[in-house]
C-alpha cells in the first residue's frame, strides 16, 4: 500500500479493488470518460490517486483510508434513507456540489455510520411512514448533536418534521440544486473540488 502512495497511480485492477467493482466495470467507466486514466508507454492504463478519489466522491462512494488526503478536505454529509435511486440521487447531488458523502439506511446502520463518519450535515430522505421517528432518532443520537439536519419529504410532512427538530425541510419534488443551496445557506459554500478550483483559477 505504501508503494501506491509513493507512485500516486493505480492500475485498473487496483482501482477495481478500491471501488469494490469488477475490472470490466472500471474499464467501461474509463472508456465512457467517467473515470480519468492515463496510458503508460507500454499501453497500460493508470489512474492517478486524486482522480480515483475525485471519482469516488462524485459518485458518493466513501473514501478508504489509503485515499485519505488525496483531495482537499470537504464537509461531510450523511444521507439517510432507504436504499434506492432517491437516496443515491441525493448523494450524487451533494458530491457534485463539493461534499464528501456517505449513505446509510435508517436505524442501526445510520447510527453506526454516524459514529464512524462524524458528518457535518445529515440529510434524511423521509417517506410517509415513520418520518418523524427517523428525525427524532437523529436528534437523539449524541454522535450527531452538532450536525445540521435537513429533511426531504412530501409537502404534507414539512411542518411535522420542522417541529421534530430539522434545521431545514425541503419538499418533494426537489428543484435542481435546492439541497446544495440550503446547505450552503446553513454552512456557507462547501469547499470546491480540486477540478473546480483549477477551472476557477483559469477563468
Amino acid at each position: 500500500m505504501e508503494a501506491l502512495r509513493m507512485n500516486q497511480f493505480y492500475t485498473t485492477h487496483e482501482a477495481a479493488r478500491v471501488l469494490g467493482v469488477s475490472l470490466p466495470t472500471v474499464v467501461n467507466w474509463i472508456k465512457a470518460r467517467r473515470l480519468k486514466a492515463h496510458r503508460t508507454p507500454g499501453g497500460h492504463r493508470r489512474i492517478a490517486r486524486e482522480d480515483l478519489a475525485g471519482f469516488m466522491l462524485r459518485q458518493g462512494i466513501p473514501l478508504p483510508p489509503e485515499l485519505s488526503g488525496a483531495v482537499a478536505d470537504r464537509r461531510k454529509a450523511l444521507v439517510i434513507g432507504e436504499l434506492g435511486p432517491v437516496r443515491e440521487g441525493l448523494a450524487r447531488q451533494l458530491a457534485a456540489a463539493g461534499w464528501d458523502v456517505e449513505q446509510a439506511s435508517p436505524g442501526f446502520a445510520a447510527g453506526a455510520a454516524a459514529a464512524r463518519y462524524q458528518p457535518d450535515a445529515v440529510v434524511v430522505s423521509a417517506g410517509e411512514d415513520g418520518a418523524a421517528d427517523v428525525v427524532a432518532d437523529v436528534r437523539a443520537d449524541r454522535e450527531l448533536a452538532e450536525a445540521r439536519l435537513v429533511a426531504i419529504c412530501h409537502a404534507g410532512l414539512a411542518e411535522q418534521l420542522a417541529t421534530a427538530g430539522c434545521d431545514a425541510v425541503l419538499a418533494r419534488p426537489l428543484a435542481s440544486g435546492a439541497l446544495a443551496e440550503r446547505l450552503a445557506a446553513l454552512f456557507g459554500p462547501a469547499p470546491a473540488s480540486p477540478a473546480a478550483a483549477r477551472r476557477a483559477r483559469r477563468q
